[in-house]
């Protein structure tokens, strides 16, 4: 049934088109989306991505790692400006990278914490934010007259196709807006913005990209849940428009997930590891344990895949509009979902993969944790007491010997 398609054209005709900031009239079936990936590390990926053959391909985040760690594992220093360029510079001239930008293939893309300077950062020195800001655009290769240049942020907004096959991208960036002070996340010129977006260009279709997930409240994940009233007021003004698929990063997995709105099904594909992941910490069965058994996901409609991977969108308009959502690695398609958003019938999310005993993992997973953090600390207080104990009779039997 294409009822509610054809009120969005007519919707569209009568209205002044605005809002987007950028308008590619050419019809767009393929979209390949991705984050994650170190400039210092084998890209795998690039030409599984270049055989699919997107219309678009979209950064959702650290499209490089350009900060420092410190002492420990999460503990990160900002990178000088020259230091964040040249990182820039590395990642672009990889052969994989660059033979895949040199394609047909247009590149857009927001950035997140480690292409933004620092791991879980937020709102910064606004010299710094806008200095990096134009770096990572003349990375993207940004057009000159685009109005990113001249934002606090790198949100844009892009019109694909035109009547009955249109589709609208937004890009977040709630990356440089963070002010863990304050608890919010887009700041008000970019919520203003966003509010503007959403009211205006009807489409059939509306994906929204963000480097920080929206649906998940996955444990060890930086998401929007940390914001409970930012996310609420963002979902709020999602849930205008039906037929909207939130593409996201930052996880170091790949899974899809599905919230029920007023407005219908809201899907988030999330896409992330390119380079890495888990797998090059721990096993692979600790590191499929952690975030399939573990780690718990309401909204989760399909296994997440934990290995290197890349999402994409494909957009079939005939005979029944329908987007093809999909988590693939290196072998091919990992996770699948169709879509079909001309029926007016699906007002739920499909059934959520439940995880059968998770509360006994979740005991397990912890006892184990301890048991491996308690022991160690063990063994070392009675290897520091036997040798407190060694040393106090060796300096008595000197004393001893002396006298």
């Amino acid at each position: 049934m294409v009822v509610p398609i054809l009120l969005y054209v007519l919707v569209a005709v009568l209205s002044v088109v605005e809002g987007a900031d950028f308008v590619d009239p050419n019809p767009i079936t393929r979209i390949a989306f991705g984050s994650c990936a170190n400039q210092n590390k084998d890209q795998p990926l690039w030409s599984a991505i270049a055989r699919w053959d997107p219309d678009y391909f979209i950064w959702l985040g650290d499209a490089i790692y350009s900060d420092s760690r410190l002492m420990g594992m999460f503990h990160f220093r900002r990178p000088s400006l020259r230091h964040y360029s040249e990182q820039l510079h590395k990642m672009k001239i990889k052969p994989e990278y660059q033979s895949f930008s040199s394609r047909r293939t247009k590149i857009l893309g927001v950035w997140d914490d480690h292409d933004y300077g620092v791991n879980d950062g937020g709102i910064s020195d606004p010299l710094y934010t806008t200095a990096v800001q134009d770096m990572f655009l003349h990375f993207l290769d940004e057009p000159e007259d685009s109005p990113r240049w001249n934002r606090k942020g790198l949100y844009g907004s892009y019109l694909f196709g035109e009547g009955e096959h249109t589709i609208k991208l937004i890009l977040l960036d709630p990356r440089s807006q963070i002010d863990r002070e304050k608890g919010t996340v887009l700041g008000d010129e970019q919520w203003e913005w966003l509010d503007r977006e959403l009211r205006s260009d009807p489409t059939p279709l509306t994906l929204i990209g963000t480097g920080l997930p929206v649906l998940t409240e996955r444990l060890t994940v930086d998401k929007w849940v940390i914001y409970p009233q930012e996310r609420e007021r963002l979902l709020g003004l999602v849930s205008r428009r039906p037929n909207t698929i939130i593409l996201s990063g930052d996880s170091h997995f790949g899974e899809i997930q599905c919230s029920n709105t007023t407005r219908g099904p809201l899907f988030e594909v999330t896409s992330s590891g390119m380079t890495h992941n888990c797998l090059d910490y721990v096993p692979v069965f600790l590191c499929e344990y952690g975030v399939k058994f573990v780690s718990e996901c309401a909204g989760c409609i399909a296994t997440p895949y934990v290995d290197l991977n890349y999402g994409t969108l494909q957009i079939q308009w005939t005979p029944q509009p329908r987007v093809i959502m999909e988590v693939r690695g290196r072998a091919g398609t990992e996770i699948h979902y169709v879509f079909s958003f001309d029926k007016t019938s699906v007002e739920h999310c499909p059934p959520p993969v439940k995880v059968e005993y998770q509360i006994v993992w979740q005991v397990v997973g912890i006892s184990g944790l301890t048991i491996v953090l308690i022991i160690p600390f063990y063994l070392m207080i009675y290897i520091i007491l036997g040798l407190y104990a060694r040393i106090s009779v060796y300096l008595k039997l000197r004393k001893d010997h002396q006298d």
